[in-house]
């Protein structure tokens, strides 16, 4: 462990209160924003999904950019574990800081440390919440008076007139039956009608004596999403203890528990809801849901029906691990921890014959499916440590570190289709017409060796340097096993007595210089650099002009010389404390070029390697990439009374992130180009609608008419860009990666009471937004368009969506008008507590009890007008909406 003041690499902390200051259930979504270069999005409401998570950009084309997770000292899950039991996160930004853990670490590591007991009396917490969904934020379809309007603007469009009466307008009697009837349906407020809620519980005992000391906890959560068969239970128990054994002999346990019973509701059942007509019966004479709600109209509402759909997952996770320290001879320590994971859940699935969702290529109808997975994790790892102190002036500290790590995965499908009962739901597989099965096994093995080296003079010079060598069972032999050195150096300039004049104001100055090299196995599965095959009974696989009848390779053919992936990082940083330590922060400038990326190409014809009549494909390190930036993060303590305080915090992050190199260039089909970052957006760019003034012989010229989507064309062959609208007209339109990052946490404290106040922002992202996909512009009574559209008809010209009717014309350059600057500013939280008195608690038998209310989400603002009543965190997606949210909960010590 190294005192934050003797660090030489970028490091950022957050205590237990930072962590659990809003409620959550997911550690990493309460740091969202909190920490500068650290990229956290929530980009679904629905029960039980994960963050995504990325730390200083992404680096990898086709491998994983999270960060490496560390629980306890080992590699661990952060969404397993309760929040309340935390005690402290580390980030761990630079390559010397993150060298020490190898490949692994190569986007950047998170350390979570969670509570131990102390010595003392016992220690009881009990912590728990309610809450409850406001209105999502997701887009409406239209109805009433709206998509009448919009139905009679197409059919003029088509026809030049207004339909003469409804009944020509429709075309159907039970259309215009149901129009005359009112029977009007928001698909949307249907889908969405039930409460989102949350709950939860925890328990925790922490004490211990001098020798003996023990933390123990249980936590319950229940949440049901928008959706009424969007649900889940999770139940947790941990249990650390800690034992001195001799003065120089101490060992330790940890083990966590967790069980989660999730079903998950259809992804696309808001969408579905955007597109349906909406005239109709929802729902029969007995409440229940019309599976044909109007003729020839099917619901989507038709995954609630009873037994039509089932996505249920059980899984269990256990964690367990100990040490053993030594302290034998004066200076030096050895520890040697030990931990095993086991991951085993069972998933059931069952589509009906009136269910929306989608189905498995393979399935028929109704259709069922029993997943199951196992995954085994072991890591063994030694460190032994030196650490003196030489003549007072002199600290040095010195490291070498053994590591052993196994994984295993195993999997197995079963699966039929054409069961005669719903209600047998994924069980009975047998009693379908036809069955499938699949199954599935993975192993992989790591080892590594690690020394690192630490000196500082006096505290005021600084220098750490490490290596690591890292051997994987994935790669070939002769490109197993690498090397990953890191250096940083630190000069804490406010100890210099040239800086005495400035004691009275400035506290800390420190400069730091970190470079290393980090690896990275790009995501290689364990047998990613062998060809593999498996029988097959047809003709499927020609090699050299032969054709084989019974074996076929894969899409993917081996590749011997695959090898890491390379990072080469800089990173400059500057600590500074003043005022009286009212005001602390750092600056960071970071760099990284990546070398060696894995990256799928495509083998010519002439290698004599084709599948199915098409080239394979080969993984080979030949792309590179970039990124660069500065992160700021200023800590103020700006009012400090007996009876009021009121502290900011603020983050800043400004990155950017390119390809370099790809082995053949701009690849389009997967929106990759050089000179561009890693998720970018190519398209057509939107300019607007084009009206009647514009002559007939422009019209022609671009192939359009008045109430078409107007693009943006380039520069052709000379013709200076007028042209019927073509492929050549895409061009890059931004990319989903903001360039700013900015958070801001305020928090006061009024005797008893305290607020906090967290809001964050994006700039500079751009989103392909799906839910505006769903104005179409076509001519169609049975289908649906989204509500509170401006659309251009001749007396509105100056409107951004095109003509209703239009929409069929015009295909090919229709998602212009998905493609947004999705900037926006939200207030992610607001939490108000209150603490009753000492006295008051304590006459009720309890140490501290704090009562308190936060509300998610209360306000966005976005940029982009056509985003309004969007999140624009989900990037466009259109299959679960974010929703506001009101929690109220109490915290009691006893």
């Amino acid at each position: 462990t190294v005192k934050k003041r003797d660090l030489t690499g970028a490091v950022a902390s957050m205590k237990n209160e930072d962590v659990t200051v809003a409620p959550t259930t997911n550690v990493m979504e309460a740091l969202q924003g909190k920490i500068a270069g650290m990229d956290i999005v929530k980009s679904s409401g629905q029960v039980g999904e994960d963050v995504s998570i990325t730390l200083r950009g992404s680096r990898s084309i086709y491998g994983n950019n999270e960060p490496l997770f560390i629980i306890d000292g080992v590699p661990g899950s952060y969404n397993q574990i309760n929040p309340s039991d935390i005690e402290s996160v580390d980030v761990l930004k630079d390559a010397s800081s993150t060298a020490i853990y190898g490949s692994a670490g190569a986007n950047g590591v998170v350390i979570i440390t969670t509570k131990r007991g102390k010595e003392g009396k016992a220690t009881v917490n009990f912590d728990a919440y309610y809450g409850f969904s406001g209105s999502p934020n997701y887009k409406h379809g239209m109805t009433g008076d709206e998509w009448v309007t919009y139905q009679k603007e197409a059919y003029k469009y088509k026809n030049g007139e207004y339909p003469s009466d409804m009944s020509a307008l429709f075309g159907n009697q039970a259309y215009t039956d149901a129009y005359n009837n009112g029977k009007w349906i928001d698909w949307v407020d249907e889908a969405s009608g039930n409460t989102a809620t949350t709950q939860k519980y925890s328990l925790s005992v922490s004490g211990g004596s001098e020798k003996t000391k023990i933390f123990a906890s249980t936590s319950y959560n229940r949440e049901e999403g928008l959706l009424s068969n969007d649900n889940l239970n999770r139940y947790s128990l941990r249990l650390n203890i800690d034992q001195q054994i001799f003065s120089w002999a101490k060992i330790g346990f940890t083990s966590n528990l967790a069980y989660q019973d999730r079903n998950q509701g259809v992804k696309n059942t808001f969408t579905k809801g955007l597109s349906s007509f909406p005239l109709g019966d929802a729902y029969d004479e007995n409440g229940k849901i019309n599976h044909e709600y109007i003729s020839g109209q099917y619901s989507p509402l038709g995954d609630f029906i009873e037994d039509q759909f089932v996505n249920n997952t059980r899984s269990t996770y256990l964690n367990v691990s100990g040490y053993l320290e030594l302290n034998p001879i004066k200076d030096f320590t050895f520890t040697s921890r030990i931990n095993g994971t086991l991951s085993d859940s069972r998933q059931g699935q069952y589509w009906g014959n009136q269910c929306n969702a989608n189905r498995p290529s393979y399935a028929g109808s109704p259709h069922a499916a029993i997943t199951n997975k196992n995954a085994w994790n072991y890591t063994w790892e030694n460190v032994l440590s030196y650490n003196t102190t030489i003549a007072k002036d002199h600290n040095v500290g010195a490291s070498f570190i053994t590591s052993w790590n196994k994984n295993q995965d195993e999997s197995s499908l079963a699966a039929a289709s054409g069961q005669m009962v719903d209600r047998w739901s994924f069980w009975r597989l047998t009693s379908g017409a036809s069955q499938h099965v699949e199954s599935d096994f993975a192993q992989t093995q790591k080892m590594s060796f690690a020394v690192r080296f630490n000196y500082s003079y006096k505290g005021k010079y600084l220098f750490t340097f490490s290596n690591r060598w890292d051997g994987v069972s994935q790669f070939s032999a002769g490109h197993k096993w690498d090397s990953f050195p890191a250096g940083a150096v630190a000069w804490r300039i406010s100890d210099e007595p040239f800086m005495n004049s400035t004691k009275n104001w400035l506290s800390n100055l420190k400069l730091r210089i970190g470079y290393g090299v980090t690896g990275n196995s790009g995501g290689v599965g364990a047998y990613g650099t062998t060809t593999q095959a498996y029988v097959y009974t047809g003709n499927g696989l020609t090699l050299n002009g032969n054709n084989s009848s019974f074996t076929q390779y894969t899409g993917t053919y081996g590749s011997k010389d695959l090898g890491w992936e390379k990072s080469y990082n800089w990173n400059v940083g500057l600590d500074f404390g003043m005022l009286g330590g009212r005001l602390d922060g750092s600056i960071e400038w970071f760099k990284t070029k990546t070398e060696g990326l894995l990256f799928k190409r495509t083998l010519p014809i002439t290698s004599g390697l084709t599948g199915w009549g098409s080239p394979l494909s080969i993984w080979q390190n030949i792309a590179e990439t970039s990124n660069h930036g500065v992160e700021m993060t200023i800590n103020s303590h700006n009012i400090k009374t007996k009876d009021f305080s009121w502290d900011t915090t603020l983050s800043v992050t400004w990155s950017k992130e390119q390809i370099e190199e790809l082995p053949t260039g701009d690849l389009i089909s997967e929106n990759l180009f050089v000179g561009q970052p890693i998720k970018s957006i190519y398209g057509y760019k939107y300019t607007g609608i084009w009206g009647t003034d514009t002559p007939q012989d422009i019209l022609d010229t671009y192939g359009v008419k008045p109430g078409f989507i107007q693009i943006e064309t380039l520069e052709n062959d000379g013709d200076g860009g007028a042209h019927k609208y073509s492929t050549n007209d895409r061009q890059i339109l931004g990319h989903t990666n903001p360039d700013w990052i900015i958070g801001l946490n305020n928090t006061f404290a009024y005797k008893n009471f305290d607020l906090s106040v967290f809001a964050m922002a994006r700039y500079g992202q751009t989103i392909n937004s799906n839910l505006l996909g769903y104005y179409t512009a076509e001519q169609s009574v049975t289908t649906n368009q989204l509500a509170g559209v401006d659309y251009w008809t001749e007396s509105n010209q100056g409107a951004y969506y095109p003509a209703p009717g239009t929409g069929s014309e015009q295909s090919t350059v229709y998602s212009a008008l998905r493609v947004r600057d999705g900037s926006f500013i939200k207030i992610k939280n607001i939490t108000l507590g209150y603490t009753l008195p000492v006295k008051v608690s304590r006459k009720a038998l309890m140490e501290k009890c704090r009562i308190y209310a936060t509300a998610y989400n209360p306000f966005i603002y976005v940029k982009d007008k056509q985003l309004k009543g969007t999140d624009p965190e989900t990037n466009g997606s259109d299959a679960f909406p974010t929703f506001r949210q009101f929690v109220f909960g109490v915290n009691l010590t006893f």
